[in-house]
């Protein structure tokens, strides 16, 4: 299968979950690439997305990607899909709530098969303190 997974932010346990799921799927014999946010991470993120873009035949992509919603959510899941169809997907597995956000809108926009992992980092985010990673 070509897989695409999609995720806003390079960091924490998502991240290791992302990593850990597009090695072993590599791993199997499928086609990964990965789309996530190009301002956050740090050089820790860089060095661990340069690693998997030796086992990602399709790539890593890193697109500017807001933490909060707004009118960037629309051009995001636009470019999820002209990805999806540069790449020929076949799924489009979505990661958290932007990536979930992007993985399901970018597919429907393509007409792909999506899949939706809620990882509970907008379920602990406090409106009332600092925006983080």
């Amino acid at each position: 299968m070509r897989i695409l997974h999609v995720f806003r932010s390079p960091v924490g346990g998502l991240f290791r979950h992302v990593r850990d799921l597009a090695m072993a799927q590599a791993a199997s014999g499928h086609d990964v690439g990965l789309l996530c946010d190009s301002a956050t991470g740090g050089i820790h993120a860089v060095e661990i997305l340069a690693e998997l873009d030796s086992v990602c035949t399709l790539g890593v992509t890193r697109e500017a990607m807001s933490k909060l919603p707004g009118l960037g959510d629309i051009s995001c899941s636009r470019r999820t899909a002209e990805l999806a169809k540069l790449l020929n997907i076949d799924v489009i597995h979505g990661h958290g709530a932007k990536g979930g956000l992007y993985g399901r809108l970018g597919a429907k926009l393509a007409s792909k098969r999506a899949v939706y992992t809620p990882h509970g980092g907008s379920l602990h985010y406090q409106w009332n303190k600092g925006l983080g990673p």
